[in-house]
């Protein structure tokens, strides 16, 4: 399950320490699903319906009684019921609400700090895939805001791997569309009777690259930059010689692709991605807990 490293303009606890959370997420996760798979196992060979009264009294999901909670770990939400999970399978559709729910709340808050989130973001279909489907030691940058020679540029979406940096400008549309290319400039997509134009998304890539080759180039770091316009579930009618396209036919098996590279997270990735979070922009305000004083930053 990649982790979302940056998210829009959002302060993200990853700036605080690159170095700690990535492991950190990886033990909490393993840690939540051990516990919610122990009591739901409980569950199946108990006969003891009160306690599913009380659970769900409480309002509370699948947790253990008398444990001390991790402070990191009520940023997780429970959507699983007890009253209502009847199925391992329905435990674990209650888990990836979960751990989307928590990588979101991990990349747009601190401790001392939160930033306003657009709902969008829980529902984002293509996100919610990213996250759910890569490994753990895959590290995504989410339409991040970057410092470029002292103006904010936007980009779209960075996936950094063990041993690749994946630039990215995802496509949206559905199985009744198609994108072609119709000038240097422009692509046309056809939904349909519907025609329009769009910005070549070359473009988009280009400006990643340029981007980001020049963080590198500056921290003296280096890594495999791939570049790839991506339609996850629709049709891109055009071939690329430097640029990778992928859309509806492909998308799985490009998926499998990164699946399938099961390296841990190295301390190169780590510094690449340090690099990164240090130019990007970020815009939070104080937690009200600590502008009135109550907690010590």
């Amino acid at each position: 399950m990649a982790q979302l490293v940056k998210l829009s303009d959002y302060v993200s606890r990853y700036e605080t320490d690159i170095y700690r959370y990535p492991s950190r997420f990886v033990r909490l996760k393993k840690e939540r699903w051990q516990r919610i798979l122990t009591e739901w196992e409980r569950q199946e060979v108990t006969s003891n319906h009160n306690h599913e009264k009380e659970t769900v009294k409480k309002g509370k999901g699948i947790w253990p009684f008398k444990r001390k909670v991790d402070k990191e770990e009520v940023t997780f939400h429970p959507f699983i019921k007890s009253s209502t999970t009847k199925t391992l399978e329905e435990v674990k559709e209650g888990f990836q609400k979960e751990l989307h729910s928590f990588k979101v709340n991990w990349a747009s808050s601190t401790v001392s700090e939160i930033s306003s989130v657009q709902r969008k973001h829980y529902y984002d279909n293509l996100l919610i895939t990213l996250l759910r489907d890569l490994p753990d030691s895959n590290l995504l940058f989410y339409y991040p805001a970057i410092l470029h020679k002292k103006a904010p540029v936007d980009l779209d979406i960075l996936l950094l791997t063990p041993s690749e940096l994946w630039l990215i400008t995802p496509l949206g549309g559905n199985d009744k569309t198609i994108y072609r290319p119709q000038a240097d400039r422009f692509w046309e997509k056809v939904q349909g009777h519907n025609q329009e134009k769009i910005l070549n998304p070359v473009i988009s890539l280009k400006r990643m690259r340029t981007v980001m080759e020049t963080i590198l180039l500056e921290k003296n770091l280096s890594v495999t930059i791939k570049t790839l316009i991506l339609a996850k579930d629709s049709y891109i009618d055009v071939s690329h010689k430097r640029i990778t396209t992928i859309d509806k036919r492909t998308f799985t098996e490009w998926k499998q692709s990164l699946v399938k590279n099961v390296a841990p997270i190295k301390h190169q990735q780590l510094k690449i991605a340090e690099a990164i979070l240090s130019q990007t922009i970020t815009i939070s305000r104080k937690r009200q807990e600590f502008v009135d004083g109550t907690i010590n930053d």
